[in-house]
C-alpha cells in the first residue's frame, strides 16, 4: 500500500508557466513592435503590441491579420528582434492575435 501526498502542488509562476502543448513558458511583455514583410502584392508594415514572449515565440496583437506561414521581420523602435514565421492569426474582438515563431531571436529581452 502506498501513501500519496494530498493537497495542491506549488504552481510555477504564472509569467513562466508552460501550458497545454507548449514546451517553453511564456513571459508577459508590454511593448510596441513593428512587423514588416513582402509578398507578391508588395511591401507591408504593421504596428503591433507584444503581449507575451517565450524562448522561441512572440504573441502580438494587431489591427490587421497576417496570413499563416508568412515570413516577417520584427523590430522595436530601437532594435531588430529577428525573423519570424506567422504560426497563427486569430480574431480577438476588433483585433487579431498573431503567434510568431522566432527560432533565432536576436534580442533576449524585449
Amino acid at each position: 500500500m502506498s501513501v500519496t501526498e494530498s493537497g495542491p502542488k506549488p504552481a510555477a509562476p504564472a509569467a513562466q508557466k508552460a501550458s497545454g502543448n507548449r514546451l517553453h513558458g511564456r513571459s508577459a511583455v508590454q511593448r510596441r513592435v513593428r512587423i514588416s514583410w513582402t509578398d507578391g502584392q508588395g511591401n507591408y508594415v504593421l504596428q503591433a503590441y507584444a503581449i507575451d514572449i517565450s524562448k522561441f515565440g512572440l504573441l502580438v496583437e494587431a489591427e490587421r491579420p497576417i496570413r499563416s506561414g508568412t515570413l516577417v521581420s520584427v523590430q522595436t523602435n530601437s532594435a531588430i528582434i529577428g525573423k519570424a514565421c506567422v504560426r497563427h492569426c486569430t480574431p480577438k474582438g476588433a483585433k487579431f492575435r498573431i503567434g510568431l515563431h522566432l527560432p533565432d531571436r536576436m534580442l533576449r529581452e524585449i
